[in-house]
């Protein structure tokens, strides 16, 4: 199980069910949520002004939807590999999206943070296939 994980969504809903799906298939001990890239950076933000933020809990994964209101997930990825990727360098994104336009998947190539690109809803399948990718454990089908 993770220890904490990010969702970054608009749609107050889809956060909330992601919180549960999380929350019922052992995923994450916690999940911390953001509505638009903005106020996930403030959560960045807030930890590094925390001395040992390490120590405190940084996301392990973090879930972000690219197309939101606000600073959307692009300009979220941007400012993020710029500014604050060396201070979290373990931290891996997939990236949500009902969107299938190539000319996103070619542009997601420029951010090697990002990890996969998921086009359906979080649910337990998923994130059995994200455990069993990207962090050693064995995937279920459910």
């Amino acid at each position: 199980m993770l220890q904490k994980v990010m969702v970054v969504n608009d749609n107050e809903l889809l956060l909330m069910i992601a919180k549960k799906v999380i929350a019922i298939s052992d995923f994450a001990q916690e999940t911390i949520t953001a509505t638009d890239g903005l106020q996930a950076l403030a959560y960045f933000d807030a930890l590094l002004e925390q001395e040992g933020h390490r120590t405190l809990g940084e996301p392990e994964f973090m879930f972000l939807d690219l197309h939101m209101p606000g600073m959307d997930g692009w300009e979220f990825l941007e400012i993020f590999t710029e500014k604050y990727q060396t201070y979290f360098p373990n931290l891996k994104i997939a990236i949500l999206s009902a969107s299938v336009d190539m000319t996103d998947m070619l542009m997601l190539v420029k951010y090697p943070i990002v990890v996969d690109f998921i086009n359906t809803a979080i649910d337990e399948t998923v994130l059995s296939n994200i455990k069993a990718k990207f962090f050693n454990t064995v995937a279920v089908n459910v």
